[in-house]
């Protein structure tokens, strides 16, 4: 039998999960197919940092309304927890990119983040643990710092849930329906679902989803792998940080563990039903040795834990929020590793765009389908190059 819904949602991912909510607070009765187990893709293995410094504008908006909106009051805003956690955030550049930081900050303090360059020596009275001689400023958001991922995504189901939508798990979509040039539902190792409007949030198979409907999406296979360290009892207090000079980004776990990861030397172009859980041979040792720069009480730790986090990729590093150019199929995919902190408000700009026909929250229009076709890739104001490399 042949069920019917407003609208399918493809992925119980973050992402998914927040378009699932905004569908349902907008009274629609979506259906949220996953093809396996809520924020098992990329979600379940996010680092989770709530940071607002892009060098692109548009992804610190997204950033900033997630936060203001959403992250800081999470459970009058959504329900349930998110599990937002105050650390505030320091990005480290090169001395050579100093004037691209700072164009970066003005940009987002038009925004109205809370954000500043401050000189490294503020960096080491805030931090005394933080190593500061190799640059002179940073930008430091005191606002922000990490949520649990996980957590965000089923508060976000939960609630739509309690609206109207229906959460399908172990439900792999294998056929897109099309007629008259517009999508009419999917079929699925559970059965086939109609409906006018289908959203392919789909994390690192969005790719494949997207094949169903004759779409060709450029995206690849991301392979990140993220270590969990013991806290070495004498490590004081510090925040969450990205640090281009050590090329690798950290944060408090809780008050026992950091969580931190390389920012390159992660592996592409594995296929999407790569499970296993081995990292680079060379990543945990990269990573100490780079820490160890910032913070030498890193020598104290151990290791406590790694997993391997898989997400889809594009070829500008930027996110697809978009129409497909098939009539009623939506893109909210290629992440990129951005999606967590951004997901609240891309999932209320997208819903805005799929329903009213343009967005309010935050202007998605720059991460447009069309751009690759067009060879307009999406480039920093100020930029630093790619994240991942």
């Amino acid at each position: 039998m042949t069920q019917s819904y407003n609208a399918i949602v493809i992925g119980a991912g973050v992402m998914g999960a927040s378009i699932a909510f905004h569908l349902a607070e907008r009274g629609l009765k979506p259906a949220i197919l996953e093809r396996k187990t809520v924020a098992s893709g990329a979600t379940g293995y996010s680092s989770g940092l709530v940071r607002m410094h892009y060098d692109l504008a548009v992804e610190a908006e997204l950033t900033f309304v997630s936060y203001k909106n959403y992250y800081s009051n999470w459970k009058e805003r959504v329900g349930g927890e998110c599990g937002f956690i105050n650390t505030g955030f320091l990005k480290i550049v090169k001395r050579e990119y100093e004037e691209k930081l700072r164009g970066n900050v003005a940009n987002q303090q038009r925004i109205g983040i809370n954000t500043s360059i401050i000189p490294a020596a503020e960096v080491n009275q805030l931090f005394p643990d933080l190593v500061t001689d190799q640059f002179d400023f940073a930008a430091y958001e005191p606002d922000s710092g990490y949520a649990d991922a996980t957590l965000t995504t089923n508060s976000f189901i939960e609630s739509a849930k309690r609206n109207g939508a229906t959460l399908i798990q172990n439900c792999e979509v294998t056929a897109v329906h099309t007629s008259g040039g517009r999508v009419t539902g999917v079929s699925t190792t559970q059965g086939e679902f109609d409906a006018p409007i289908v959203i392919n949030a789909a994390g690192r198979w969005a790719k494949q989803v997207a094949s169903l409907a004759g779409i060709e999406v450029p995206l690849e296979t991301w392979t990140h792998d993220v270590a969990f360290l013991h806290r070495p009892p004498s490590l004081g207090r510090f925040p969450a940080v990205i640090d281009d000079i050590a090329n690798c980004y950290f944060r408090p776990e809780g008050s026992a563990l950091i969580l931190a990861a390389s920012e390159d030397d992660s592996l592409r172009n594995e296929t999407p039903e790569a499970d296993e859980q081995t990292p680079s041979p060379s990543f945990l040792e990269n990573l100490i040795d780079n820490m160890v720069r910032r913070i030498p009480k890193i020598e104290e730790s151990g290791l406590q834990s790694i997993h391997v986090g898989r997400d889809g990729l594009t070829p500008d590093q930027r996110a697809i929020y978009s129409a497909s150019g098939l009539d009623g199929f939506y893109l909210a995919c290629g992440l990129s590793g951005t999606g967590f902190k951004t997901s609240p408000a891309a999932g209320a700009s997208m819903v805005e765009l799929i329903l009213d026909g343009k967005p309010k929250t935050v202007d998605i229009t720059p991460f447009r389908f069309e751009r690759f076709a067009e060879g307009k890739l999406l480039e920093g104001e100020y930029g630093y190059g790619n994240l991942w490399r």
